[in-house]
């Protein structure tokens, strides 16, 4: 006679006791969804508190003054004389938000410290990248988690946004956003999103050499060129039209993809700086023959602030200038542009 089997202990109990049982699969999705929107929420409720209850009216004057002027000037007037106005250190990406802002403004009676606002809401927006792209990654729940909240109680992010009203955070939401297309194999869709974030803010055009080096790279020595993982190609296709677009999309060992990739960036940078007058690319009558009047506003801009040291928290603050003063120690700009020498000029920015 066949004895019964022993009853069963421990986590062999199909998960009994605490922690042994994995949660189903759509309340594991609602947990998740439910503990980075806490975290999230716990991100604006710091930024709204310091922005607009703390310390209302705070910032970098010399800028949040500019964004008002700015954001009032687009909600008037349109883009179409904005350059021509005076000095605009900034380029056209970013416009479209203080437009918007400028709008809103009018309605409601003022801008104020509504220009706050969208870097404010980029930072939650980052918060829910560095959790989603960490899940993407292979990470547990708990360290994607950690990422977010890491970011968004980061004094540098809310001090950045909430207290100086910068914009960095805005531009930085389209570059990660790029970056994960390119990892997942869509180089026109990186393209697109990359140049979106240069146009917002010319320094985060560091990413165009990596997605210019990494298309090129799948498209002419596609042998290797994913790592570990199975080139795209070789994924099960979707039926109907969708399906063969993702397919083509996936297809990235091919040179054509090169040139799409190159064309879908300066589609998109040609369709945001119409508005304001300003071309990408267009032909000359001077050597070289050709001009681009969005690197003339970035030449300009760059131009209005020649120091070394604007910004600069990292060895070169360090350096001193003929006089001995240091930008650590002093808080004091370097000018180093050819023609004024090596001076100081005092400023916190």
């Amino acid at each position: 006679m066949q004895e019964p089997n022993p009853p069963l202990t421990g986590p062999a109990r199909g998960g009994t006791e605490r922690g042994t049982r994995l949660p189903p699969r759509s309340t594991g999705i609602t947990g998740a969804v439910g503990a980075i929107a806490l975290v999230l929420a716990l991100g604006l409720a710091l930024r709204f508190i310091i922005a607009y209850v703390i310390l209302p009216g705070s910032g970098f004057r010399t800028d949040v003054i500019s964004f008002q002027a700015w954001a009032g000037r687009l909600a008037a007037e349109g883009p179409g004389t904005l350059y021509q106005s005076g000095f605009i250190d900034y380029t056209p990406g970013y416009m479209y938000v203080l437009w918007l802002i400028g709008i809103v403004g009018r309605a409601i009676g003022g801008i104020g410290d509504l220009i706050k606002l969208p870097p404010i809401l980029a930072d939650a927006a980052i918060g829910y990248l560095a959790w989603s792209m960490t899940r993407e990654l292979g990470a547990r729940q708990g360290v994607a988690l950690l990422a977010a909240l890491l970011f968004v109680l980061n004094p540098i992010s809310w001090f950045d946004s909430a207290i100086w009203g910068q914009v960095d955070s805005f531009g930085v939401v389209f570059m990660l956003l790029a970056l994960r297309e390119l990892w997942h194999d869509r180089p026109e869709r990186a393209a697109i999103l990359t140049v979106i974030a240069a146009v917002i803010k010319p320094q985060l055009g560091i990413l165009i050499p990596i997605v210019a080096v990494v298309t090129i790279r799948r498209a002419l020595w596609p042998a290797g060129a994913y790592g570990d993982d199975p080139a795209p190609d070789q994924l099960e296709p979707r039926p109907g039209r969708l399906g063969r677009f993702l397919a083509w999309e996936r297809d990235t060992g091919r040179p054509m993809r090169i040139l799409t990739t190159a064309l879908a960036g300066f589609v998109v940078a040609v369709i945001l700086c119409a508005p304001f007058g300003l071309s990408v690319l267009e032909p000359s009558t001077q050597a070289p023959f050709v001009r681009s009047g969005l690197l003339q506003q970035i030449g300009r801009a760059a131009a209005g602030y020649p120091y070394v040291t604007v910004n600069a928290y990292n060895p070169w603050a360090l350096v001193p200038g003929d006089t001995g003063v240091t930008l650590a120690k002093h808080a004091l700009w370097m000018c180093v542009t050819t023609g004024f020498g090596l001076n100081l000029r005092g400023g916190d920015r």
